[in-house]
């Protein structure tokens, strides 16, 4: 049975009043039918996505993280995965960033949008492997990356869990995820409504890390924008290197953000 023929629902209400059960669920998009939506709106998404101020926070969030990044890997360098990257906003970000040599890889079920961050990246002298491919089947071998990202995309699939075990299947251990995620908010719920995600809570996410052998997570704010720090939160942790999954919240300089 291939993904889409799951029975793939969204979840919107779902309560309980006494001994009755009230949910209403939405068709989730097929991914031929969201890849070629985002195929469509591919030639004005990076502006889109620069005028909302993605591009600097994006960068912030990644200075955030790079202390634990420049101990990673062997040499030559570290092994990144950039999952559902879109016109590679956040992979940019992070070769503007990172001062050592990485090896990139970058996921995503639009080719227009691979298009456009292969584009962006080689602008910024990066080469990068392009791959088009649903990342709850990701294409590469276990515990294969240092660093796995993703941003806005997990909210897409009525199974976010499967794409979360897929990242960690593919992260070394001791490897880092970071996660970007779409805030419950009014925003949010304009998203929710016009493309059909699903409205994540940070306590449930983080629960499927959890489960997952996620340790040390930290709620991060994405930039100090009003519009990437209301419509967007971070999450960033460790994958396990032994069974050991204790899931905490780490107070600091990460300055966690409510959970909503």
């Amino acid at each position: 049975m291939t993904l889409d023929a799951r029975d793939q629902r969204i979840p919107v209400f779902d309560r309980w009043f006494g001994t009755w059960n009230i949910s209403v669920n939405r068709k989730a998009y097929p991914i031929h039918q969201l890849q070629r939506r985002y195929d469509a709106i591919a030639p004005g998404w990076d502006r889109k996505v620069s005028r909302l101020g993605f591009p600097s926070a994006y960068r912030s969030l990644v200075r955030r993280i790079m202390p634990d990044l420049q101990q990673m890997g062997p040499a030559p360098g570290i092994k990144v995965l950039d999952c559902g990257a879109g016109s590679g906003a956040l992979s940019k970000a992070f070769a503007v960033e990172m001062k050592r040599p990485f090896d990139l890889s970058v996921v995503d079920i639009s080719p227009r949008m691979l298009t456009l961050a292969e584009r962006a990246l080689q602008a910024e002298g990066v080469p990068c492997r392009l791959e088009l491919a649903d990342i709850r089947t990701l294409p590469f071998r276990d515990e294969e990356f240092d660093l796995v990202m993703c941003a806005h995309t997990i909210e897409h699939l009525p199974d976010p869990e499967t794409a979360l075990a897929e990242a960690l299947r593919v992260l070394k251990p001791g490897g880092t995820l970071l996660l970007v995620l779409t805030r419950k908010s009014l925003f949010g719920a304009y998203v929710h409504l016009k493309w059909r995600t699903q409205q994540l809570s940070s306590s449930s996410v983080l629960e499927w890390l959890k489960n997952e052998g996620l340790t040390d997570a930290q709620n991060l704010r994405v930039g100090t924008g009003v519009w990437t720090r209301n419509l967007s939160r971070a999450i960033v942790g460790r994958k396990a290197s032994c069974g050991n999954s204790d899931l905490h919240e780490v107070a600091g300089p990460y300055h966690p953000i409510e959970t909503v």
